[in-house]
């Protein structure tokens, strides 16, 4: 499971690391169409100006993506809610690179406190068809310029605003509305591509969370005896008819916890594996809980573990 660090002078050098990396260790770099392949997956990366960029595909005939994923989603310069700090560059980067399943994470870490995610890989799906490729960023490039982070712990939707984003990988914005910012393809009752596309429940046949599973325990945490936060899976649970969803697929190599007393980028030991710890947007003590439709400027103690092999 390698891994990589380091400073980025432009998305373009972002983008060349993330490359780097990933070619050093099996993947398959098709310059001619930047298209990053490795087995079932098929990434297509966009650099410009601040954005780093993906969009997965079920296969492609020259730059013509067969199947795309929804969106284009990723590290961007769309957040620009009152309050929020834009991307910018010098910025560092950590890089990771998993196996079996094949997956990369990149995130980044600007103007101190910020944090930004890009993602790209194969989940293990549970007896359902389709080949669980997935992808997942901070937002998707059709973002509304003055968007912001509006993540909630338990995972619900309130308020009458839209267009935000909750930066989690398939957690549902607090604000009303779906944003695709992470999609999975799974063939399950005929929908091949699945995301947050509505904010209510399962109202629509695409709709697929992480947060149904992973938001009750959350809300449990830290221990209020010493202290320590668990590691809590990502399951995907996707929509079924007359309100039900049935598990289709786990993401093996993140995690989601509460950082509170954990800072950032500091790795965690539990047993014989190491984890890599940031927040989902920007570490709000204060506000713990939530970052809602109104004051989207962080991500309370919300935070990604993703699995680590560095130093």
């Amino acid at each position: 499971m390698p891994y990589v660090t380091g400073i980025a002078n432009s998305a373009a050098d972002l983008c060349n690391a993330v490359v780097s990396l990933a070619t050093d260790h099996g993947w398959r770099w098709d310059n001619s169409n930047h298209i990053l392949c490795k087995g079932d997956i098929n990434g297509q990366l966009t650099s410009s100006d601040c954005n780093l960029l993906v969009q997965l595909a079920i296969g492609y005939s020259g730059n013509t993506l067969v199947s795309p994923a929804p969106q284009k989603t990723g590290i961007t310069d769309r957040l620009g809610y009152a309050g929020n700090t834009l991307l910018s560059y010098p910025l560092t980067y950590h890089i990771f690179v998993h196996t079996a399943p094949d997956e990369i994470i990149v995130a980044v870490n600007y103007q101190l406190m910020w944090w930004q995610w890009l993602a790209l890989g194969q989940a293990n799906s549970f007896g359902v068809l389709g080949n669980a490729v997935w992808q997942w960023g901070s937002t998707t490039s059709d973002m509304k310029i003055q968007a912001g982070i509006a993540l909630n712990v338990d995972g619900s939707s309130s308020g009458g605003y839209y267009g935000h984003t909750s930066g989690a990988p398939f957690w549902q914005p607090n604000d009303g509305s779906g944003v695709p910012n992470s999609s999975i393809y799974l063939n399950v009752n005929g929908h091949g591509w699945w995301n947050n596309s509505v904010g209510y429940y399962s109202a629509n046949p695409n709709n697929a969370r992480a947060s149904i599973t992973a938001a009750p325990l959350l809300m449990t945490q830290p221990n209020a005896w010493n202290g320590e936060a668990v590691l809590i899976r990502l399951h995907i649970m996707v929509a079924q008819p007359s309100n039900f969803w049935s598990l289709a697929a786990e993401l093996p190599h993140l995690r989601m916890l509460r950082n509170d007393y954990i800072s950032d980028g500091q790795i965690l030991t539990i047993g014989a594996e190491r984890w890599f710890i940031a927040p989902v947007y920007r570490k709000n003590t204060v506000s713990r809980s939530t970052s809602a439709y109104k004051d989207a400027t962080h991500s309370g103690t919300i935070a990604i573990a993703v699995r680590y092999d560095g130093p």
